[in-house]
């Protein structure tokens, strides 16, 4: 899902070697914690067979309670995957279980296909419905996206319904699941184990790719997708295959509820997508037991405490608006929300003003320096004859050009209007131009859209710090190591049993709180929730997170909005220390005085046009640069 190149992969290679120790860092534990993990995986894995081996030896009730409670519980999760991690509002959970209870069943009547062979069968049929719903997302999304997969679950109940080999209105007799062989009966009853596998696969993958460095990525995908996509993340095709997956699990649902009776499109209408979301919701979005808590909760109550169901709709009602009004993070969110109050806290901050500069001085030559390549070529970016308009009228850009010598600092200033965001814009990839061609440490990255801009060294900032605000400074930063990192989307799914997952973790999140403290920030900040950091510190973030990747050239898109005057110096210190570490900055600002005392050359736009470009002592004394933007 990210293309990684023989030269990034070369550089991440070389970063792991010489990080051998690199949880240490961060002033971990890491062997004792990471078996302290493993002996709870095991204990947690035998008290799960063991509970497992009791319900397949248990009541016929027991058993289809759990079992019942287990489908649902992989259905929320499922959906959790895409709503809670990605944003995608699915109401087309009920149809995608409905393909797989009716694949099941009718390809195992029809043609006798074991049961055992199509378990995956579903799995892979129904994710590839699921890949073209997730690529619906590409073209409306939000409410529109609900809507459009609402819709899905509509048109498979019409055809679960009207068509003949359905069965109809009737429904159609679920497969018989295969018994244990011979010597096997003590195990008991050979269902049982089918669904708490499936339930434990389908748990654990979610839970690998939550403790995956992907999990960072996929909420910058959902709150922050530019800067997601400044970092190098292909967002569309991560966005799809997210959903692919929770599609598949979805289907595996409805082929382990086929085994329990009979299946009827009733069982799969739109309430059943409706109370999937309300079960996910109710527990806990985007929390590990959150939506397993809300499914066992919605599945197992009206069996165990049988009331009228007008009631129980009524009750659900009733706890459904009282957990969106007064805690919309469900019951495990409010949980947390409970911790983290009762949790102390010391409000940690900048490096003090008189250890700043030693600090920096110390701290920024954990940042790997820029490509040795990037100084083959006199200029680190070139922009040749930009034409840029945002509809078929005025230009936004009237053929400009600029030229940033490589290992320099670069400003670019401008009245409002005068087309620097958009010139910035096309630089990163976001924004296509008419004609002209943008050039990058000697390649041409006409056509590569923002993702691809960073395996040619470019990274940038945003105006406003553009982040995920409900995980850490240093969760955040290790965003921009993504396109670094191989394969980082096709390992998500197993991560943390993966020796190469945990190292990786283990380097980026050293890297990452590195380039922290090269930056000035307080570690007391690194693990604190960006919701809860100052504006200072979430500016500081945002460059940290950006040059981790240790880009050769850094797009700074108006670093100093809203920083106090002694945070303006201390961002000049870093810039100054980047330029020594080889890396081109470019900075987009409006502090005058900051510019032409950084910046090695400026460059002036006014109405889309070049005004004037060259040394900034040059360009701070032109006539018409004074009146046309000084106002002098």
């Amino acid at each position: 899902m990210a293309t990684i190149t023989r030269r990034t992969r070369d550089r991440w290679d070389q970063l792991v070697t010489a990080v051998p120790d690199a949880s240490a860092r961060d002033g971990r534990l890491p062997r004792d914690r990471g078996r302290l993990v493993q002996v709870g995986v095991v204990g947690g894995l035998i008290a799960y067979l063991a509970a497992t081996f009791a319900v397949a030896n248990g009541s016929f009730f027991i058993q289809n309670l759990l079992m019942t409670a287990a489908i649902f519980g992989i259905l929320a999760i499922s959906l959790d995957l895409v709503a809670g991690m990605t944003g995608l509002y699915s109401l087309g959970h009920a149809g995608l279980f409905a393909i797989g209870a009716y694949s099941m069943t009718l390809l195992n009547d029809e043609f006798g296909i074991p049961v055992l062979v199509l378990l995956p069968v579903c799995f892979v049929e129904v994710g590839l419905v699921g890949a073209f719903l997730g690529a619906l997302s590409l073209r409306v999304s939000g409410l529109y996206f609900a809507i459009t997969t609402f819709i899905f679950t509509l048109v498979v109940t019409v055809i679960l319904v009207d068509f003949e080999f359905t069965g109809g209105l009737g429904g159609l007799g679920g497969p018989t699941f295969p018994d244990f062989p011979a010597g096997l009966d003590v195990l008991g009853d050979s269902l049982v184990w089918a669904v708490a596998i499936i339930f434990l696969l389908c748990v654990g993958a979610v839970w690998c790719i939550r403790a995956s460095a992907l999990y960072p990525v996929l909420l910058a995908i959902r709150d922050a997708e530019p800067y997601a996509a400044a970092a190098g993340v292909r967002t569309a095709t991560v966005r799809i295959a997210v959903f692919a997956l929770s599609a598949g699990m979805a289907g595996l649902a409805g082929a382990a509820f086929s085994f329990l009776g009979f299946i009827s499109p009733g069982q799969f209408n739109w309430t059943v997508s409706v109370t999937i979301l309300v079960m996910v919701i109710l527990g806990g979005m985007n929390t590990h037991l959150g939506p397993i808590l809300g499914a066992a909760f919605i599945s197992m109550f009206p069996i165990l405490v049988p009331i009228d169901p007008f009631v129980e709709q009524l009750l659900y009602g009733a706890i459904f608006v009282l957990v969106i009004v007064f805690y919309p993070t469900g019951f495990v969110g409010l949980i947390q929300a409970i911790w983290r109050r009762l949790r102390p806290r010391r409000l940690p901050g900048v490096r003090a003003a008189q250890d700043e500069e030693a600090a920096i001085d110390d701290d920024i030559e954990a940042v790997p320096a820029a490509p040795a390549e990037a100084a083959q070529s006199g200029l680190a970016l070139e922009c040749r004859d930009i034409v840029f308009g945002y509809d078929e009228g005025s230009l936004a850009l009237a053929g400009v050009s600029l030229a940033v010598r490589h290992g320099t600092i670069h400003g670019l200033i401008g009245p409002n209007g005068s087309g620097k965001s958009t010139l910035v814009n096309i630089i990163a990839g976001r924004l296509a131009p008419r004609s002209g061609s943008v050039t990058v440490n000697g390649q041409v990255v006409d056509g590569l859209g923002a993702a691809a801009r960073p395996s040619h060294g470019l990274m940038r900032t945003f105006q406003s710090a553009v982040m995920v605000r409900e995980i850490s400074a240093l969760a955040n930063t290790t965003i921009g190591l993504y396109s670094r990192v191989p394969r980082m989307a096709l390992r998500a799914i197993a991560w943390p049993l993966l020796p190469s997952g945990r190292r990786d973790s283990r380097v980026m999140n050293a890297q990452a709180s590195a380039t922290l403290n090269a930056v000035g920030l307080d570690p007391a900040w690194h693990r604190t929730r960006v919701a809860d950091v100052p504006h200072g510190v979430e500016q500081l973030t945002q460059l940290a997170a950006s040059i981790v990747a240790s880009p050769s050239v850094l797009i700074l898109d108006e670093p100093l909005a809203g920083l106090a005057a002694g945070e303006v110096d201390h961002v000049s210190r870093i810039v100054r220390d980047l330029r020594r570490k080889g890396v081109t900055v470019i900075v987009v600002e409006h502090q005058t005085r900051f510019i032409f005392d950084v910046c090695d050359e400026v460059t002036v736009l006014a109405a889309g046009e070049v005004v004037r470009s060259g040394p900034a002592a040059a360009v701070r004394s032109d006539d018409r640069v004074r009146e046309v933007y000084l106002g002098q």
